[in-house]
């Protein structure tokens, strides 16, 4: 049997936590942004095809991108595992882009033309 004191007490962690989770919701990341993502991954493949086209993709280019494909695979796996192993599974998708998104948004700043920027972007 549990005492008034005890369910006392119960009540209370349970509101601290609810007011804990109210407070920690403005901080929450959005969702991704997926249009912009499929636009940064049309222009990075678009520069690399030009370069291809042109002749000017050197094989340290095109070594680099294959690299970058590897690592960016492995990290976010590693990402995704790490959010579920510390018990946050329902962050891992997120992490999963993350890694995605940040390895095309260094992409796109690297081999785009310094002249022209999206203009939601600059």
């Amino acid at each position: 049997m549990t005492t008034a004191v005890e369910e006392g007490r119960r009540v209370i962690n349970l509101r601290l936590k609810g007011l804990l989770e109210f407070l920690r919701w403005p901080h929450r990341k959005s969702p991704p942004d997926l249009w912009h993502f499929g636009l940064a991954v049309r222009e990075v493949i678009a520069a690399r095809m030009w370069r291809a086209m042109t002749g000017k993709l050197s094989a340290a280019e095109a070594r680099r991108m294959v690299m970058e494909k590897q690592l960016a695979a492995m990290q976010a796996h590693l990402a995704c595992t790490k959010s579920i192993l510390n018990g946050d599974a329902a962050s891992a998708p997120s992490a999963y882009f993350d890694v995605y998104h940040r390895a095309v948004q260094s992409n796109r700043r690297r081999l785009s033309s310094r002249r022209w920027r999206w203009p939601w972007r600059r």
